[in-house]
């Protein structure tokens, strides 16, 4: 139970998503020109129904402080900035056991217009002035209008760029310490607004508002549904349907293995209570209309802590919802896609103190309690539990029933190990596919070799391994250079000195991929803007990659939230995926070394215009795994299903190193609303999974009969001098053997 709650207190610091009331506390249109509750450096003037810095030298603020009631609170604040042409906008305070006199400006952070007027990013203050900036905006701000908002939830924020009818146009999370050299790691009450006195613009509608987790009311009235007994308050029942705008919780705990169906038409904030002790400790998961997101909390002292988070549509009418909790697991589900078989839970983690009472938070939502009694799930039969093995930055390539797992692990001159796999599970370590040629390829710096990826050119059967590494001498100066092979074991050479794709571009990655028009396309992560995603037609052919640099376009750059993690602003890893006429493009968010994470866009054609998710991030970091990332799809061994393959931090909060490679079910799912299936991520996971489908286990030759015509095919296989094949390896031991053989003859008794 330590270790649960230690790692609520390191993860719900790193997140900005709120459950709580919110109540204004402060708020100045300027009309009155009264600014009495401030203090002020420089000079900043309310008149003519805004606020500006009057004067001269380099800029002016006014401070807010919270009333002593709200110290330590949580809070958003708030500004319409107008006819910017330099620098302004909001303060946010904060302090630092690292400081060793009070710094002489503000101490704290600044969320800023850019000094063109172009682009909004955060900066901080240090203990002589100005410290530095990160999160750098987009320089292509075309508005002359825009409402900068910051969220401060413990120990972050969340930085908006809206225009003033709620467009979004940026938004970035940020912890503090992150940027290397930012010295303050707490928050204060103080907040306020900065601008220059050579800018032009002005503010108006200055807001506060405190931000407090819920609290359960006292519920004294009786409510009975789906045959439950209930004590409630604002809540009323009509047969089992249950709405209005308060809460109810169950009269007598659950314990054990338990099941609740119910369906919801979420409405506002909708929260499902399970695992209640008391009032004020448990779970709940919320349904966030307004934020079309779904959350899951952990409730300690009546204090909200997040466990997990998704952006997910919360849709009108009703929709399946379900808690189910079995051998120590807590799954839930929430079938808004109307699906005939819902079995990906939204939620799975092994939880402490699941036996309680569970209950209902309506906001003039409704929810149906259709039953509530004993949980009958099993854990499957076969299983397997994430990380499948080590290895950073993997690449996956399925070839002949192989599954060829390439990761980012060197050893002196040799790079990038090969481990192989018969069922995307059991892995086997094998060689280094990349050794290097210190005469020949003395132009690169042999330290840098990473992100290895590997492509089979059918229509030559050659494979080529492209990898990112810098040029000698030219530090970070990065470009992408490839071998072949006509081995997926390798080795992958070069004749003469490594080659780039594209000469004089600093790019990573490299992810080559055929389109529906039977041209071949490849994908790269550029360092423009932080870093975003491009791509291009590539001609792949005689063991040379030749790009088609008039071809190339940038597709994807970071400026959402899940784009941005404060540090860095990047997009990369870009892996392309064909479904159903579409082309589904993936691609990691953030600095691996943090958060990470995966997103979508989707495109009708390979050079795009893609269009981002709004169901992103769709493989998201929670309380016990981080940086989930550098993704790619392979089918199961059957091509029956779809996994997707990433990487994630060995323990959380460990700077990314070292790194595991894990696999997550994925679905394609039809979009009630209509467009492009959904992709549908069951992952990262942390809980026993079913193995991918193999129905070819046992019957090797594929005939639909399991006799002993398939042992007789492995004995063949085995005096053969073939290379090893994942067809053969039944047992899944990395070799073929006897006990394959045996493997089958016992599954004909």
């Amino acid at each position: 139970m330590k270790k649960l709650w230690l790692l609520l207190l390191v993860f719900v610091c790193l997140t900005i998503a709120v459950s709580a009331k919110e109540t204004v506390i402060y708020q100045n249109d300027f009309s009155s020109g009264d600014l009495s509750g401030f203090t002020m450096k420089g000079t900043m003037k309310a008149e003519n129904g805004y606020l500006k810095a009057v004067g001269s030298g380099s800029s002016a603020y006014i401070a807010y402080d919270l009333p002593a009631q709200y110290a330590g609170k949580d809070y958003r604040v708030e500004v319409d900035y107008y006819g910017f042409s330099t620098m302004g906008g909001l303060l946010i305070g904060a302090t630092s056991d690292q400081l060793t006199a009070e710094p002489s400006y503000f101490s704290g952070y600044t969320a800023t217009t850019g000094e063109n007027g172009k682009k909004v990013y955060i900066a901080y203050f240090s203990q002589t002035g100005w410290g530095g900036t990160f999160a750098p905006g987009t320089n292509d701000l075309t508005v002359d209008a825009v409402h900068l908002s910051v969220a401060v939830y413990k120990g972050a924020m969340t930085f908006r760029t809206t225009t003033l009818d709620g467009k979004l146009i940026q938004e970035f999370r940020y912890e503090p310490g992150d940027h290397e050299k930012d010295i303050y790691d707490t928050f204060t009450s103080t907040t306020g607004i900065r601008q220059y006195y050579n800018d032009k613009g002005h503010f108006d509608n200055f807001k506060v508002t405190v931000l407090e987790d819920d609290v359960l009311p006292a519920m004294n009235n009786a409510l009975t549904a789906g045959g439950a007994a209930f004590r409630a308050n604002g809540l009323t029942a009509t047969g089992d349907t249950v709405s209005g705008r308060g809460a109810m919780l169950s009269e007598k705990n659950l314990t054990g293995n338990y099941k609740i169906d119910l369906s919801i038409a979420g409405k506002n904030i909708t929260r499902v209570y399970f695992g209640m002790r008391d009032e004020k400790n448990g779970y709940a998961v919320e349904l966030d209309e307004k934020e079309q997101e779904l959350t899951l909390f952990a409730i300690k002292d009546g204090v909200f802590s997040i466990l997990s988070k998704r952006a997910f549509i919360i849709r009108e009418g009703f929709c399946d919802f379900t808690v189910d909790v079995h051998d120590g697991i807590a799954s839930v589900y929430y079938n808004n896609f109307f699906l005939a078989n819902d079995d990906m839970p939204k939620f799975e983690f092994y939880l402490d103190g699941l036996d309680g009472k569970f209950g209902l938070w309506l906001e003039d939502g409704q929810a149906e309690v259709r039953s509530v009694g004993a949980s009958d799930t099993a854990l499957p039969e076969e299983w397997f539990i994430n990380p499948v093995n080590s290895g950073a930055d993997p690449d996956v390539l399925f070839y002949e029933g192989t599954y060829y797992l390439y990761v980012y692990e060197n050893s002196g001159s040799e790079y990038f190990r090969l481990y192989t796999s018969p069922d995307l599970v059991h892995f086997t370590k094998r060689n280094y596919v990349f050794k290097w040629d210190p005469v020949n390829y003395s132009n690169v710096n042999s330290r840098t070799p990473w992100s290895p990826n590997v492509f089979y050119n059918e229509p030559e059967g050659l494979f080529y391994l492209t990898f990112a590494a810098e040029q000698n001498g030219l530090n970070d100066t990065r470009r992408i250079y490839y071998a072949h092979s006509d081995s997926p074991f390798g080795p992958f050479v070069h004749e003469g000195p490594l080659m780039p794709v594209n000469p004089d571009v600093n790019e990573i990655d490299g992810h080559a991929f055929v389109g529906y028009d039977g041209k071949t396309y490849m994908s790269f992560s550029r360092y423009d803007e932080g870093g975003t995603i491009w791509l291009e037609e590539v001609i792949i052919k005689d063991g040379v990659i030749t790009a088609k640099p008039e071809t190339a376009v940038r597709v994807v750059y970071s400026d959402r939230e899940w784009d941005n993690d404060g540090a860095v602003r990047l997009c990369e890893g870009g892996f392309v995926w064909k479904h159903n006429g579409y082309y589904y493009l993936i691609y990691a968010t953030g600095s691996y070394s943090r958060h990470y994470g995966e997103a979508v866009a989707v495109s009708k054609n390979p050079l795009g215009p893609y269009e981002k998710y709004d169901y992103n991030p769709i493989l998201n970091w929670n309380y016990i795994i981080d940086g989930p990332g550098d993704s790619l799809i392979i089918p199961s061994p059957d091509g029956e299903e779809l996994y997707m393959v990433h990487h994630r931090h060995r323990t959380p909060d460990n700077g990314g190193n070292p790194r595991d490679t894990c696999i997550a079910r994925i679905e394609f799912v039809k979009d009630p609303d209509g467009g492009p299936d959904i992709l549908v991520v069951d992952g990262p996971s942390s809980t026993p999974k079913a193995m991918p489908s193999k129905k070819y286990h046992y019957d090797v030759n594929r005939d639909g009969i399991v006799n002993l015509a398939d042992a007789m095919r492995v004995l063949a296989y085995m005096r053969s001098s073939a290379d090893y094949s994942g067809y053969y390896d039944v047992d899944a031991n990395g070799s073929i053997g006897m006990g394959d053989v045996l493997a089958i003859l016992e599954k004909l008794k």
